[in-house]
């Protein structure tokens, strides 16, 4: 009576397990990364933001590669919170700062990146574009 109980209960968990395996198996998390054609961004889930928050306006005798920059970075996500690669991303910039390095294509986790510097003192906001669509947050950044 006991060896069958235990049987039972034996069954029920190897059972369980199995469909575990099978449910995440079947997780479309673990599939592929981003994907060019086949998914939309989601302004909602997409985010930009910088690092660091502020830097040092540089003079503009120094070389632009030499002055201190501040790195914006976009990640363009779909529905599901994946990365939407191969979508071009564009910033609202005040005309006196200069991009120094930039990505602006999202790459296979939908992020894109640009590197800025000022010559000169500000304080701004800066937002991101996609197919003439803002992301709903902006970033406040300042040179100093």
């Amino acid at each position: 009576m006991k060896s069958t109980k235990y049987l039972f209960i034996i069954g029920f968990l190897s059972l369980a397990l199995i469909a575990s395996l099978y449910l995440v198996a079947r997780t479309t998390i673990f599939r592929g990364r981003a994907s060019g054609s086949s998914s939309s961004y989601v302004l909602e889930n997409s985010y930009l933001f910088a690092s660091p928050l502020q830097a040092k306006a540089g003079d503009t005798s120094i070389p632009t590669e030499r002055r201190e920059q501040i790195r914006l970075t976009v990640f363009l996500l779909d529905g599901r919170g994946l990365g939407v690669a191969n979508q071009t991303v564009s910033l609202s910039l005040p005309k006196n700062i200069s991009i120094t390095n930039q990505q602006e294509i999202t790459d296979s986790t939908g992020k894109a990146v640009f590197d800025i510097t000022s010559s000169s003192v500000q304080t701004f906001y800066v937002t991101a574009t996609v197919d003439d669509a803002k992301l709903p947050q902006k970033v406040r950044v300042v040179f100093y």
